[in-house]
Order: structure tokens, then sequence, then C-alpha cells
């Protein structure tokens, strides 16, 4: 049986992707952005929440964030978070760093990683564990701020980290593993996974959860046996949470936030852009951090639904999208069906199915709670919605500061940061590589992987993040476009 979950409040007030999103044993929410700050929202009736306060110090996009519940050190309790670094030209500019918040003043600042800090994590008995880019874990004393040990074992950026009633902590990595240490000493790694490991969550009582690029969820027990997997993702998950029934919440770059209880979907919450966190309120709520700006909450208790005015507008936006034609798998409009199709109700929750009405393409996905199909989009042939941009970026023809070119492609140079390169039919892709070096202040040893990549993008037609023809990476020379942090190039990756 599906379940119906609405909208229950938007949080406004971030100007930048929200990047992570935890929930307080009191309710109250914390947000990180790429806007290099951080909200607190505190809920102040039975349906909304208020901004308590912005914390800013952060001199680059957050990662992470967590609350500190009241210890020896910190009797108040804290937030800690973590954030990336910047290096341009060889030069770090911007140190990694975990901040220790009392309020709205930075207390304390953690320092050791060489690369974004993207997971934090408290032992049972207090210890802060972090993992970072730089392929390694480190453990923290929080009453000296000392980094007590490094954790190094996998062999790819670490994206994050779990700590288990038992004192082990589980990390999850790039490298396609997790691995299981005690002090510091791997214990066992799970592999399972064909693609980066980007989210981990207890199952109290049963072993814990895993996803990642793949978009398979996995629940293992601890001694490595793989228990269920779930499958229902178009795209990466990044993000899981547990409810307090039981029930697996997940966040993917397909824009959907869904729900599973024993082993199937049974509800798909849709947003406008991709769900980067996701966490669940001790009353059973769900809370999100969506890519286009906004943190939301939603239930599933009529009580505490948003008024019937603002789920019309949230509805209404979600139809309003414009979806790439790229992103279900390419449309021919004269091989559609026309809107008798939605006259048979979806096989599953979430379910979607692209119509012809007059000469345009519209998306719906079933709405298994209500046993309908509701309009999520309208499919046009390039890349679609906010931040397209002039030139689009998925190769094709465009426009790049003022020039016409044959192609356009988006190129990430670091997570977070996409910066667009054009290219004309018969350039020396070296000649290109050069002035995009230049023009981006990038470091000049990735000259050939760059031109290489061109050459390759441009005059074979594979598509940036494509799956098949090998795609190529060039700041990094990996394979399927993958970024010196693990993730495939695909459009959204962090």
């Amino acid at each position: 049986m599906a379940d119906t979950w609405k909208l229950r409040c938007e949080l406004h007030g971030h100007e930048q992707d929200v990047r992570a999103i935890c929930a307080f044993s009191d309710s109250t929410l914390a947000t990180c952005s790429r806007d290099k700050s951080i909200r607190v929202w505190e809920p102040i009736d039975g349906r909304d929440f208020a901004s308590k306060s912005v914390l800013l110090g952060h001199e680059h996009f957050i990662a992470t964030v967590i609350e500190l519940p009241p210890c020896a050190a910190h009797p108040t309790g804290a937030i800690l978070s973590a954030g990336y670094d910047r290096t341009m030209s060889g030069q770090t500019i911007v140190k990694p760093v975990i901040n220790i918040w009392e309020g709205s003043t930075i207390v304390g600042v953690l320092e050791g990683h060489t690369l974004t800090v993207c997971g934090l994590a408290l032992t049972p008995s207090g210890q802060l564990v972090s993992v970072s880019w730089d392929k390694t874990v480190r453990v923290w004393d929080l009453s000296t701020r000392q980094c007590t040990a490094v954790l190094a074992g996998h062999e790819a950026a670490v994206w994050d980290v779990l700590c288990l009633e038992d004192g082990s902590v589980l990390t999850a990595s790039a490298d396609k593993t997790v691995k299981r240490w005690r002090g510091a000493v791997c214990e066992h790694t799970y592999k399972g996974h064909t693609d980066c490991v980007r989210a981990l969550a207890l199952v109290s009582g049963i072993g814990f959860l895993s996803t990642g690029n793949d978009g398979v969820i996995i629940l293992w027990d601890l001694a490595g046996g793989q228990l269920l997997k779930l499958t229902g993702h178009d795209s990466f998950v990044y993000s899981l949470a547990v409810l307090p029934t039981g029930e697996i919440v997940s966040g993917s770059e397909d824009k959907m936030c869904k729900v599973w209880r024993d082993g199937k979907c049974v509800a798909s919450i849709a947003h406008a852009g991709s769900v980067w966190g996701v966490t669940a309120l001790p009353n059973g709520d769900i809370a999100t951090a969506c890519s286009d700006c906004v943190a939301r909450v939603f239930s599933r208790v009529p009580e505490r639904f948003a008024e019937a005015d603002t789920l019309q507008a949230y509805e209404g936006m979600l139809a309003s999208q414009t979806i790439s034609a790229q992103e279900v798998g390419g449309v021919k409009l004269a091989d559609l069906p026309g809107l008798e199709v939605l006259e048979q109700p979806g096989d599953k929750d979430g379910a979607t199915k692209i119509v012809r009405v007059d000469q345009k393409a519209f998306a719906y996905a079933w709405n298994g709670g209500e046993s309908k199909w509701e309009q999520i989009g309208t499919v046009v042939e390039g890349p679609g919605g906010p931040g397209a941009g002039a030139g689009g970026g998925s190769g094709g023809p465009g426009e790049l500061n003022g020039k016409q070119y044959d192609k356009v492609f988006d190129v990430e140079v670091e997570a977070g940061v996409t910066l667009k390169c054009g290219y004309n039919l018969g350039q020396n892709p070296y000649s290109v590589a050069q002035e995009f070096i230049w023009d981006n202040d990038l470091e000049q040893a990735h000259l050939d992987e760059i031109a290489r990549w061109i050459d390759t993008q441009a005059n074979q037609g594979v598509t940036l993040g494509e799956q098949a023809g090998g795609g190529y990476d060039p700041l990094t020379g990996a394979n399927n476009a993958m970024n010196e942090a693990g993730s495939s190039g695909q459009s959204g990756v962090p």
C-alpha cells in the first residue's frame, strides 16, 4: 500500500544548493549550503519552522553539518560543520576545516585533512570522526581538539561515515567499498557496489544501509551478508535516513525522495532539483535538502500538511519544470502516446510516462498514495531548467562569452565548480585546452588531459558523463568522467 506524503513547509533563505540537513533531538533543523552559510531552524507550531540563526564563517562551500549534544567540552552542546578546500594553480587558497560552533560563534577549528571534508559522525564515547576526499579517516578528541588517529586504507575519496553502537566505525568510499574499523585496524571490507559509495545509515539491531552512484541501496549485516537490495531510483543516490518506524528514506539526483518499506518503494516525493540530503524528524516526518536552494519538510499526517494554496503552488511549480529529453532517455515526439495512456494505473509508485499533447511532450509520475498520475514537467530537446545557461553545456552548439561555438561542454573542475568550454570543429584541441587553462587559472599540468578529453568529446560525439564509450575526466584521467572525488561527471554532482 502506497503512502501519501505531502509538503508540510518550505525553508527559504539559502542562496545556493542546500547541501545537507540535520535534525536535532528537539526537532530543530540545521542546513548547510554552497552559499557558505549554516542556518538553524526551530519549529514554531505544529507545521512551520522559523529561522533561528545564520552561522557565517566558512570561506568556501559547506559539505556537512551535525549536532554535538551537550558534553564535557561543550556543556550546552554545539554544531559541527565541515567543507570544501579551494586549490587553484597548485596553491591552497582555502583549507578544508571542521568548525565547532556555539551559538553563532566559531569556538574551535580542527585542521588536518588536505582535501574536502564531506562527512562527520560521533562515536558513542563522544569522539568525532571525519572523512575526506584525501582518502583518510580522522578521529578527534573534542576536549583537546587534537587528532588522535588517522585511518588509511581506502583507495579513493571517502564520502561518508557511520559510527556503530559497539564503537566500530564504517566508512563509504569512491573505491566502491565500505570498510569497518576498530581502532586503526580495518576489520572488514564490504564489496557489493559497482560505483562510488556515497551514503550510510544505521538499521539498529540488523546492520546498516549503503548507497551511491550505482543507484542501489543495500542492507548489510555486520558480517558482510547482503540482506536486501533496493532499486528504483533513476540516477545517483546521495543520502539515506531511517524513520522511527524503520522505513528507509533516500534522496537522489533524479529529483526524488523515496520511502521504502518491506523491500518496496511506498512513496516517491518529487522535488524541483537534486535531493542532496534527507533526515528523519523525531515525529516521523522527513526533511530534505535540495539543489533549488530550498529545504523542505514532508509529512503523511494530514494535520501537518501545508495549506491548500501552498500545496497547489508547489505542485504547479513541479509541473512547470522543463526536463531534458536526455534525462528520460531521449524522446521522439511522433512516437509518443497521447493522454489516453494515463487511463491505466502505474505499475509502481514513482513510475513515469511521457505523453504527447499537441506538439509538446509532458512527463507524468504515478502517485501510488493517491492513485493518480501527476505532471512533473515539460520535456525539451536540450538541457533544461535552472543553470542550463546560454551555452547549454551538453556538447551541442551554443554561445559562450559572446561567441558562437559548434560545441559547448560542461567541465567540472572541482566539486560544485563547473566551467564551460567552447570548441569549434577543426580547432586544435591543445590550443583550446591552453586557453581554457589560462582563462580559468588551472594547473598547466592538466594540458594533455584536457586536450585529449576535448578531442574525444568533440570528434567522437561522446557526451560528458555518458557511461558507454569510456567517458573521460580531463582533470583526473579517470574513466566514466570520474572527478577527483570519484563521482561520475554528470549534471548536479557535488
